[in-house]
């Protein structure tokens, strides 16, 4: 990923950041925001991939960012698609090489849900996103 792409996610995510807080704060449902509409949202500022590579080849990059500039992880408002509406057993989550940074430093095992639920607060309710983008 280049430095290009990630300034120009950067906006797209500190955005849905906002909106998410805010309907948390006014108690309206949150809209979660999968690999795949994530993809169409960075088609508008010039960043094409597939909900294949958009987390390799532009989350993770960016989550390694925000976790060495100490700023609440932004990868983790992105979620996968539940595999079918009928299948309950499909829970809200990141992808599993989301997990990867923190199993690797041994903070949680993969597929920890509220280890990630814990995150995607955090980012939700950052409120010093800095701008432009720190890096």
């Amino acid at each position: 990923m280049s430095l290009d792409n990630a300034r120009a996610v950067y906006p797209l995510l500190v955005g849905l950041a906002k909106d998410l807080s805010l309907a948390s704060r006014e108690r309206r449902t949150v809209v979660w925001v999968s690999y795949d509409e994530f993809c169409q949202r960075c088609k508008a500022v010039g960043v094409n991939e597939t909900p294949r590579t958009i987390s390799t080849k532009v989350l993770k990059p960016l989550q390694a960012i925000c976790l060495e500039k100490g700023i609440p992880d932004l990868s983790a408002l992105i979620i996968q698609k539940p595999k079918s509406r009928t299948d309950s057993g499909n829970l809200i989550r990141p992808s599993d090489g989301w997990w990867e940074p923190y199993v690797t430093q041994n903070e949680t095992t993969l597929g920890d849900i509220s280890f990630w639920f814990k995150r995607f607060q955090a980012a939700r309710d950052y409120a010093d996103w800095p701008d432009p983008a720190p890096f």
